[in-house]
């Protein structure tokens, strides 16, 4: 037993903390730190595209409802026109 004791080769817990694990830990917290860094930046890019095609699409659909008004418009006007040479055309038989 004795020799197993005095034996440091094999597993063992020890108090103190080696310097390389501590550069480790330090080397991986801000890794991590620049990644989600990079993640809200990634998020804040997103959100702006997402904003700029709603404006868009609002904007089409302005357009679009102008159109269907404008089209609504002339077929009235075209409907009227017809009535008028229907009536004309019923005047002269």
């Amino acid at each position: 037993m004795a020799e197993g004791a005095g034996d440091r080769r094999g597993w063992h817990v020890d108090k103190g903390i080696p310097i390389a694990v501590i550069i480790t830990v330090i080397v991986l917290a801000v890794g991590g730190m620049r990644h989600l860094g990079k993640q809200d930046e990634r998020l804040s890019n997103v959100e702006l595209n997402i904003e700029h095609l709603k404006q868009s699409r609002l904007a089409d659909q302005m357009r679009a409802e102008k159109k269907y008004d404008d089209l609504k418009t002339d077929l009235r006007v075209i409907g009227a026109k017809i009535d008028r040479l229907n009536e004309n055309l019923t005047r002269r038989d």
